[in-house]
């Protein structure tokens, strides 16, 4: 294979990487500046997603000069089947978490403006936000950069391996046991959404599984399960375990790293990856 190929696919990956960095910065600083309430959450949704938006047209248009089609942010829209699998994959983990396991669940006393907050917070930036700007980097840009270049096998476990590696910043990176839960577990994730974006041809269903499992899974402020609540939530479930497939990484809210969401985005590498192979 000719290097220079390559390492435009390599220099592409990496522009990607820089993009999502450096908006997200940017955001998050507009955030701080500009904070009003509970129209923050609002402001840095827009700028954020406004930003990667614009950046990955320009970069699409006069760099790799391409069309939005040409990295699967165009048609097809979501599959029914895959908005199906958004909201019964997370529910059934909730489902699983107050059915067998010991815990309390509670409604906390929250003023209208904070349960506002926390559904603002929820919908928008956990779901809708990470969803879009996610897919957009790590399904859109990066796996058909690499995919044009290194197949779909390769392409659908380098660009989930780099998903994985963003969320490092989430942990504590000193204990390599919350490392590799974590590059495993996310992994997987990513590994599940590639999959159906190669299916589908587009990242849309992508979006809609990674938005509503964020938003439905427990970990937001709508409905948060944990073995602890360190944040205000509308409905709460606390369990106690000490068993880290069942909690996830002790100290962190991604329930994505236990058990539970492991086996839920394995249904779906299951379902989709079944699908690519008649392709």
């Amino acid at each position: 294979m000719n290097r220079s190929i390559k390492l435009k696919s390599i220099v592409h990956t990496f522009a990607a990487l820089v993009i999502f960095i450096m908006v997200f910065q940017f955001s998050s600083i507009a955030f701080r500046i500009c904070k009003t309430d509970n129209w923050d959450t609002v402001l840095y949704v827009c700028v954020n997603l406004l930003g990667i938006i614009y950046a990955v047209y320009l970069y699409t248009k006069y760099v790799l000069k391409k069309s939005f089609a040409d990295i699967y942010l165009g048609k097809p829209y979501p599959a029914v089947k895959w908005c199906i699998t958004a909201v019964l994959m997370p529910l059934f983990i909730c489902l699983f978490y107050v059915v067998f396991t010991d815990g309390v669940f509670c409604r906390e006393v929250l003023t209208d403006e904070d349960r506002m907050y926390a559904l603002c917070t929820t919908v928008l930036s956990f779901g809708i936000r990470a969803g879009v700007t996610e897919e957009i980097i790590f399904r859109g840009m990066i796996l058909s950069s690499l995919q044009e270049v290194w197949g779909i096998k390769k392409a659908v476990f380098i660009s989930s391996l780099l998903f994985a590696s963003v969320h490092l910043g989430n942990i504590d990176i000193s204990d390599w046991r919350k490392v590799v839960l974590l590059i495993v577990a996310v992994t997987i994730a990513g590994i599940a959404l590639a999959l159906v974006t190669c299916e589908t041809g587009s990242i849309w269903s992508s979006v809609v599984i990674h938005g509503m499992y964020n938003i439905l899974s427990g970990d937001g402020q709508i409905f948060h399960i944990d073995t602890e609540q360190n944040f205000p939530a509308i409905w709460t479930y606390t369990f106690e375990s000490k068993n880290w497939l069942l909690t996830g990484i002790p100290g962190t809210d991604d329930l994505e790293t236990a058990l539970p969401a492991m086996i839920g985005f394995l249904i779906i590498i299951f379902m989709a990856g079944r699908a690519v192979k008649k392709i």
